[in-house]
């Protein structure tokens, strides 16, 4: 069986910003003091304007009128933008080199083709390219999927996107769901090759309660919606119990591992989990504050962002939760 090893990640997140005082001029009754109580998160990026949420917000604009205008940023674009931020880290990198692509998003541009075409198609690739969603748990399934076809040798190099963009399914008059997301995207290569300052991935799991469907969900033509209560318990236990699985299963404890991060939900909902774990404030890894839930894009981006802390013997626990209701996690050791 052979190992696999994450040898670089990129991160993007659109140019707008939108701060908890944005929401005010939602009308909907949702002051900036409140949304940062309540969750933690004082800001979040989007591919969409602050002017163009307003006008989908008060029915001026469709989002398919803001799509004819050329005024929404594709799942492609995004993805380019991420692995610009990647190959800047891995110059060296042939993409002719690369034979799989996998993309993982919740809300794609197309029922079909795969999403991971259009992302190969702008980037010139000509390689296998096909979707891989669990909607916020998209990440750890992709990292599965490309560590079990590169254990087999059947593929050598894999890339992994994670573009998400749920502002354009947001319904911005539900202040409790409205306020948690942002957009963003993540990428990542990986491979059998040992190269030095790659993450090995030690380990991966994931789980499925399909029974829970209906918890978080966004139906065909409508907008996100989910049982907040339901879905924060769920969230919070099933980060504690498989993240303490994935150890278990390495012979290892929380007081082992030098870094976590989980799944960018909300700040509360991860410091509980990451509490719990008896993770400290300095090993705890985030960026849901400055930049909401960004669903899949957003545990890996956290992963991206931190590249260059990580040192030589880390080991790094992630965990994600998401709509299915699925979770998993991974491990990874900075080689």
């Amino acid at each position: 069986m052979n190992p696999t090893y994450l040898h670089a990640m990129g991160h993007f997140h659109p140019e707008n910003v939108l701060p908890n005082s944005f929401f005010d001029s939602l009308e909907i009754e949702s002051e900036g003091a409140w949304i940062e109580d309540r969750t933690g998160i004082r800001s979040r990026r989007s591919v969409l304007t602050a002017d163009d949420i307003r006008d989908m917000r008060f029915g001026r604009k469709t989002l398919q009128q803001l799509r004819e205008e050329g005024r929404v940023m594709s799942i492609a674009d995004l993805s380019v933008e991420a692995w610009k931020v990647l190959i800047s880290r891995y110059p060296e990198l042939d993409p002719k080199t690369i034979d799989t692509l996998i993309c993982g998003t919740s809300i794609p541009d197309f029922d079909i083709p795969a999403n991971a075409c259009t992302i190969a198609a702008k980037l010139g690739w000509g390689c296998l390219s096909f979707d891989a969603n669990s909607a916020c748990s998209s990440f750890v399934l992709d990292l599965h999927v490309a560590r079990q076809m590169i254990s087999t040798g059947v593929q050598k190099t894999m890339a992994i996107f994670n573009p998400e963009r749920y502002s354009l399914r947001m319904d911005f008059t539900d202040r409790n769901s409205c306020i948690l997301f942002g957009d963003g995207c993540s990428a990542a290569i990986l491979s059998s090759e040992a190269r030095p300052g790659s993450l090995r991935v030690v380990d991966t799991l994931l789980y499925s309660d399909p029974a829970g469907y209906d918890l978080v969900k966004v139906p065909e033509g409508q907008c996100f919606s989910q049982n907040g209560k339901a879905v924060q318990k769920f969230a919070i236990t099933r980060t504690i119990e498989v993240t303490e699985q994935i150890l278990a299963r390495n012979n290892l404890g929380p007081k082992d591992i030098t870094y976590f991060t989980g799944h960018q939900a909300n700040l509360r909902m991860i410091t509980s989990a990451a509490d719990r774990l008896g993770i400290s404030t300095d090993h705890h890894l985030h960026n849901v504050a400055e930049l909401g839930n960004q669903g899949s894009a957003g545990a890996p981006s956290v992963l991206s962002m931190n590249w260059d802390l990580f040192k030589k013997g880390d080991l790094i626990a992630l965990a994600v939760v998401g709509s299915g209701l699925t979770w998993g996690a991974t491990l990874l050791e900075k080689t």
